[in-house]
């Protein structure tokens, strides 16, 4: 992919568009940019994905950016590359994108700079995630959780039926406790307000952002194809090193935990 950010055509969004992005961010824990991207750039970023997905060495048991799921059939499927701007100009273009950039600027206050970055494919049958904050975390990074957000760059369609996002509106206020029997867990779902519940119906080019402490989820994919995104996560910052300091912490924490690597220890139990 030969594309740069000087040749691209930013859709910069309007000053009554950023005021209204902004206001649902701050009142709701997250809001969606419509359009974001052209159908052009949309495209291209999935031939960069499918390229990314058929580069030598991705199925190494031991490849540190790759993770692994259990599919439908039982089997491990590949669930994610992280970190990916440093294999992807595509995926860098998109991250970086001056009307993401832009839109994040104003949404957060301060200059946006790339705290870390994934690409997440979930194929059809794998389950979701349970309801949780991404600030929980993070607070290693001694940062304010109104600094730090994610974006959700849609390649494809996404709604409920294929394992959306879905947020529990406005629990972007504090970091919840979890369930009695483990306080230091992700929230006790069962505290939350059912009610509160939405789930963004999403078209290609649109970016959904959420706050750090914005309780969210996703369900299992029930559609035919896998449901792809990009998830930069920014900080508004002066600090341009957040990227590479959380990366050096994340390649220890992964080979200390034995993160990624489930489906070595299951292929090689008799050794």
């Amino acid at each position: 992919m030969t594309s740069t950010l000087m040749e691209k055509s930013a859709r910069l969004l309007s000053d009554d568009d950023l005021d209204t992005y902004k206001k649902q961010y701050w009142k709701d824990g997250y809001t969606v940019l419509r359009g974001l991207y052209t159908p052009a750039e949309t495209e291209s970023y999935r031939r960069e994905v499918e390229r990314l997905f058929h580069l030598d060495g991705l199925d190494d048991d031991l490849n540190l950016r790759t993770e692994f799921r259990r599919g439908p059939d039982g089997r491990y499927a590949f669930d994610r590359l992280d970190p990916v701007l440093d294999i992807s100009p595509g995926m860098t273009d998109a991250a970086k994108h001056p009307a993401l950039l832009g839109a994040l600027r104003t949404i957060l206050d301060g200059s946006p700079e790339v705290l870390k970055c994934k690409l997440i494919r979930k194929e059809p049958g794998t389950n979701g995630y349970i309801p949780h904050q991404d600030f929980l975390y993070w607070r290693w990074l001694d940062e304010s959780p109104d600094k730090l957000c994610t974006a959700v760059i849609n390649l494809y369609p996404s709604d409920a039926r294929n394992g959306g996002l879905g947020f529990y509106r406005g629990t972007h206020h504090a970091l919840l406790p979890g369930p009695a029997s483990d306080p230091q867990a992700d929230c006790d779902p069962t505290a939350l307000d059912a009610a509160s519940i939405d789930m963004p119906a999403l078209e290609p080019g649109d970016v959904l952002v959420f706050h750090s402490l914005a309780v969210h989820f996703s369900g299992r994919n029930a559609g035919e194809v896998p449901r792809t995104v990009l998830l930069p996560s920014y900080c508004a910052t002066d600090d341009s090193g957040l990227y590479r300091k959380y990366y050096q912490r994340e390649v220890v924490r992964r080979c200390k935990e034995m993160v990624g690597f489930e489906r070595y220890f299951e292929r090689n139990a008799a050794i």
